[in-house]
């Protein structure tokens, strides 16, 4: 195929990345185009119609034209991503209006995407362009991964997970394994993996592994607590592989990330 001959997949109308106060808030609005909010750090409430979209770091929803929209800050205060576009040669369908989670070999394209936009080079659009483009088609074949869910149980499959999530907030500070977690909520451990697998895109120990890095992120901002402390705090028994997973999911060291009070993209 001769590239001259593919028409632009997207036609953007403004691309930003933000860092806002605890207190930020967006009144309800809408647009008549598809409209991106990727969380960076810190969380956002995003209220679509009467769904209310909890969007942690690394997690994100596509607004689809014409809905209405209400945003506000979630417990720490937002780093976020905004584009608004049009999809005139991509159909983004099957991903819009649903909770998103940023796959693992993006990140790389998310922080050059975020760079380039806080210091713009050379076809800067061209490149903004492009990097939203391929993030855009990352989460897509990412949602269309075949389905192992009944649509006839998802209300239940959605139960389970959320009661495998509480199990996991509540036993953070100790070393869990799959399956204690697939006991306590009554299910097997394979099933419970294809539940997570099918629903986050991730898998039960990696969402451990998340949320275990969430709550080190809220003890190094809001505790004088020593970063070995924090690591035992959150189930991490070995300091290095607490400060190695951590830069590997947020970019910076712990002691980095509390020196900069949470803001990761400087």
């Amino acid at each position: 195929m001769d590239p001259a001959d593919v028409a632009p997949a997207l036609r953007i109308r403004t691309v930003f990345y933000r860092e806002a106060e605890l207190d930020w808030s967006v009144d309800e609005h809408h647009h008549d185009v598809h409209q991106w909010f990727v969380c960076l750090h810190g969380g956002l409430r995003i209220r679509i119609g009467g769904d209310l979209h909890l969007v942690e770091p690394e997690r994100s929803v596509i607004v689809p034209p014409r809905a209405k929209r209400e945003l506000l800050g979630l417990r720490r205060a937002p780093g976020y991503l905004v584009a608004i576009f049009d999809p005139v040669g991509i159909d983004l369908s099957a991903i819009t209006g649903r909770l998103l989670t940023l796959p693992s070999d993006l990140r790389d394209d998310m922080h050059a995407l975020i760079e380039e936009l806080r210091r713009p080079g050379e076809d800067h659009h061209l490149l903004v362009r492009a990097l939203l483009l391929r993030l855009l088609i990352g989460h897509k074949r990412a949602g269309l991964q075949p389905a192992t869910l009944s649509p006839l149980n998802e209300r239940s499959h959605d139960g389970v997970i959320a009661a495998a999530e509480g199990y996991m907030r509540a036993n953070l500070h100790r070393p869990l394994r799959r399956g204690e977690i697939a006991a306590a909520v009554h299910v097997s451990e394979p099933h419970l993996a294809r539940l997570f697998r099918s629903a986050t895109g991730t898998t039960v120990l990696g969402r451990l592994t998340e949320l275990r890095i969430a709550n080190a992120k809220a003890l190094l901002l809001e505790s004088t607590l020593s970063v070995g402390q924090i690591a035992g705090e959150v189930g991490i028994i070995s300091f290095s592989h607490f400060a190695r997973t951590f830069k590997r999911l947020v970019g910076l060291s712990p002691g980095d990330y509390r020196r900069r009070g949470g803001r990761i993209w400087q």
